[in-house]
């Protein structure tokens, strides 16, 4: 079974790049730019995997997952961040967001393929 993947960056040029890169594996990747949306895709789509930007105008990465863990959503759902950020206290604040999977760009496609099936398996 095909399973969903919801990519949440700002970045429309990087989200199609994460399209080319996915739909080749099998993965059918729904692509969210407005962070503000996300609760709306999320229930829509019911993705098996977030991957989220952490800066975002609007609502950061951070400030998306706080809200989630605020309200009791998604705690289940496995996330990635994807972000050009490489700093352990970013890494921290991860993972007190609920993120174990921590990736920056650049990134080498098939290593995040691999984490992502590994993850899903």
């Amino acid at each position: 079974m095909e399973k969903t993947i919801l990519a949440i960056d700002d970045d429309k040029a990087f989200l199609s790049t994460l399209r080319d890169i996915f739909e080749p594996e099998g993965f059918d990747l729904k692509t969210l730019s407005d962070s503000t949306k996300a609760e709306e895709y999320i229930d829509k789509y019911h993705p098996d995997l977030l991957i989220i930007d952490i800066f975002m105008p609007g609502r950061s990465g951070f400030n998306l997952l706080e809200d989630f863990k605020d309200k009791g959503l998604y705690q289940n759902l496995p996330k990635i961040f994807l972000t050009c950020l490489d700093d352990d206290v970013e890494k921290m604040t991860a993972r007190s967001c609920g993120v174990e999977h921590y990736v920056t760009k650049p990134f080498q496609p098939e290593e995040l393929i691999r984490r992502i099936k590994k993850i899903l398996a």
